[in-house]
């Protein structure tokens, strides 16, 4: 999670994948630039990482 310049991560996500840790990074990275989930922080997202909507469910199968 970005708060004030800061970024804060879960220590559960070291027993991830190393795509879902990028995704990750990335993911709260993109908030300094688009704070919220809109249009333009996905067009932005899908940018730097095309393949995000994979990670994100590789994500959620290691965290469920």
């Amino acid at each position: 999670m970005a708060n004030k310049g800061r970024i804060s991560l879960n220590i559960e996500l070291i027993k991830t994948p190393k795509q879902c840790v990028e995704y990750i990074i990335d993911h709260e990275l993109l908030h300094f630039i688009e704070r919220n989930h809109g249009k333009k922080y996905y067009e932005l997202l899908g940018k730097i990482m095309p393949d995000w909507k994979d990670r994100k469910r590789m994500l959620e199968k290691h965290v469920l």
